[in-house]
């Protein structure tokens, strides 16, 4: 059978189900706090010879970064909102810097016991950016040949790292750094938030209070 159009589909007739949703937004604050954050995290990381260099998880305990909480907290409440879920409040579990060396990677990994991540760019023009793998096993049993990849077909998505660009995703979403092949070292934040509240419907019998 060839591809004939029997009938019109029109982009009404097209559900999309089950979304994963990845919020992104650049230009995201004051360029002039970017330069703030970044040198507070030179001055921690101070040419460190580490591979994949990260600091400790309690960025968000200092001073230097307490206008960011709360951008990205503002932030979080927004995506809340907007995916019209119901949450008492939320809370910064872990936050911690990365400078990431050329020819250095992140392997594929996920945020465990968070219900969002984030990152945010401090210095990363042109290095490597952040990939992220479609979640649904059954989706890989039959891939077509594509006429163009986008977020409707595709089975990875990159998404370019850029200074002063913020990525929010969620925590159970499989991704990784790709090799960073210039020769700039790459400076990002990243974090992860939980909900308080209780979660879940009493009448499904599975709900919790965190």
């Amino acid at each position: 059978m060839t591809n004939k159009h029997f009938f019109k589909i029109k982009s009404k007739d097209i559900q999309q189900v089950f979304p994963t949703h990845i919020f992104i937004k650049d230009n995201y604050i004051d360029i002039d706090k970017v330069h703030t954050m970044k040198d507070e995290v030179n001055n921690m990381y101070r040419g460190s010879q580490k591979p994949n260099w990260q600091s400790g998880h309690d960025l968000h305990e200092n001073e230097v970064f307490k206008y960011f909480l709360i951008d990205i907290s503002k932030s979080a409440f927004q995506i809340i909102d907007q995916l019209q879920y119901k949450v008492d409040g939320i809370q910064i579990t872990d936050m911690w810097a990365n400078v990431l060396k050329p020819g250095e990677t992140h392997q594929p990994h996920t945020h465990s016991n968070n219900f969002l991540s984030g990152v945010f760019y401090l210095d990363a023009e042109e290095t490597s950016g952040i990939t992220f793998q479609d979640p649904r096993p059954a989706a890989h049993v039959i891939q077509p040949s594509r006429i163009k990849t986008d977020s409707n077909n595709a089975s990875l998505l990159n998404y370019q790292s850029k200074t002063n660009r913020i990525i929010i995703f969620p925590s159970w979403l499989v991704h990784w750094v790709p090799i960073n092949q210039s020769t700039r070292d790459r400076i990002s934040i990243s974090w992860n938030i939980q909900l308080k509240g209780r979660v879940g419907e009493h009448h499904e019998f599975q709900s919790g209070q965190f």
